[in-house]
This record gives structure tokens, sequence and C-alpha cells, in this order.
């Protein structure tokens, strides 16, 4: 499991979060560059959270690194069937309300609204950055600040609640789908609950989460090189994968982790005569 290390001290922790924001949130009220916004957004957080937070999560990036990968493409699995149960759900609600807001998911991508020459670049610039700066940033540092603040305690809720801050700084699916933007969140709370939980039963592991993350991304940009055929293809692989990782390996991990602590008896003392 998850250990805590040297505990962050939570102004500290406050202050990161309050830079992680800052930085994210800027783009939209400063227009920045391709190479400068990618600096901004994902390096000056970076250092600061290193200084503060890196020497611990360097420390467990690798840790338990194949028990990491099972635990965490099951998760994404898992946890990715269940988000598109409960956007359908979701998405029956809004027609139910609003039909007329469905028509908003036909708004482009704004992720993905890129030339598809740029789309080759982009797809390894998620592999190479945006996964690992962000499961370094969101992952290591909000949940694992978190974890460390609290001593390993209250993971799950933590795991949640971290996950709603990471999807809050997605804010332009908002502005782009409105109301029917609930459906993307729905995703991207999903997912990263399975990273956040991967992390914490890896012990800290943060190169799975990163490379799943890129190569999860890493499909919506292929559908934009190639087509969207293709696209949706490899993340239909990926998804395939996940769930039947879920059906292997996280049964047991779940048996383990609900199995009863037998008390250890004490010898029995020889009786004096």
């Amino acid at each position: 499991m998850f250990s805590t290390g040297k505990t962050l001290p939570k102004k500290m922790y406050i202050l990161g979060v309050i830079v992680i924001f800052a930085a994210v949130y800027s783009q939209y009220f400063v227009k920045l560059g391709q190479v400068t916004g990618y600096l901004v957004v994902y390096g000056m957080p970076i250092v600061v959270v290193s200084l503060m937070f890196g020497k611990e999560l360097l420390q467990r990036a690798s840790k338990n690194g194949k028990t990491a990968l099972k635990l965490g493409l099951g998760l994404f699995g898992a946890l990715i069937a269940l988000s598109i149960f409960l956007s359908i759900i979701a998405l029956i609600i809004i027609i139910n309300f609003d039909p007329q807001a469905v028509d908003l998911l036909n708004n482009p991508n704004p992720v993905l609204n890129v030339p598809s020459n740029v789309a080759w670049a982009m797809i390894a610039v998620s592999l190479l950055v945006v996964g690992p700066a962000e499961e370094y940033l969101f992952r290591g540092f909000m949940y694992g600040g978190l974890l460390s603040i609290s001593k390993g305690k209250h993971w799950l809720p933590l795991a949640i609640g971290s996950s709603f801050l990471f999807a809050s700084v997605h804010a332009y699916y908002a502005v782009t789908y409105g109301v029917a933007s609930i459906i993307s969140f729905i995703s991207i709370v999903a997912f990263s609950v399975a990273m956040s939980i991967t992390y914490y039963w890896s012990g800290g592991n943060i190169l799975v989460p990163a490379l799943i993350h890129g190569v999860y991304d890493a499909t919506g940009f292929l559908g934009v090189a190639t087509s969207t055929n293709v696209g949706l293809a490899a993340r239909g692989v990926l998804m395939f994968i996940g769930v039947v990782f879920a059906v292997i390996y996280l049964p047991k991990k779940i048996r383990i982790s609900q199995a009863p602590i037998v008390p250890i008896k004490a010898p029995p003392q020889p009786i004096n005569p």
C-alpha cells in the first residue's frame, strides 16, 4: 500500500494546488503560444511541486511496476465501462429535460480540434508530455499529497475528491458542450479515480498511470490523424484489454483487501509447578 514517508505540510500542499490551478487557468485569460503554453501549464507547476514533494514522488514512481500495470489496466477497464453506463443514464435524463441540449455533443472536441498533420505530433505529446505531466501533478502531488497529509487514511474518498478537482481543470468541456458536458466529466472523473486507486494500491507508482493516460489520450489524436473509425477502434482495443484485466485481476485484489485479519495468538506460557 501507499507509504507516506515524509509528511507534506498542509500550507505547502495548498500553495501547490493554487499554483497548479493558476497555471492551468492562465491559458483562458492570457494568449499563449503552443510551446509557451506547455511551459506555463505544465512546466511551472512541475518545478514548484518538485521542490515541495518531488523526492517523495520520484522515490515511488516505479514501485511495484507489474502489479501497477495489472491493476491500472483493470481499474481503467472497469471504471471506464462504468462511466459508459452512467453516461447513457445521464444522456437519457438530459434528453428528457432538454432534448436540444444533445445537439451540443456535435460540437467539435476542443482538445482534438487540430489539423491531421498536427495530430500526429500530438500523439507523441500525449505519450511524452501530457500523460506524464498530468499524472505527476494530479495523481502524484494532488492525490499523493492528500494521502501524505492524512497518512494514508480515507484513501478512497480522497481519490474521488481529487478526481473532481482533476475534472475541474477541464472547464473547456463545459464551455463547449454546456449541460451535455456532464457526459465528458463522468468519463474524466472515472478515469481519474481509476488512476488514483492504481497509485494508492501500487504504493505510489506514477509511471503506469502516466503510460495509460498517454495512450488513452493518443487514441483520440490517432482518430484525427487517420480516421474516426481507426481512433475508436484503438480506444476500443485499449478498453477491451482493460476489461479483461479487470475480470482477471480485480476480484483477486478485492478478496485480498477484504480478507479478515486473524490476530496472532501468543504461545501458551508454561505453568510453574
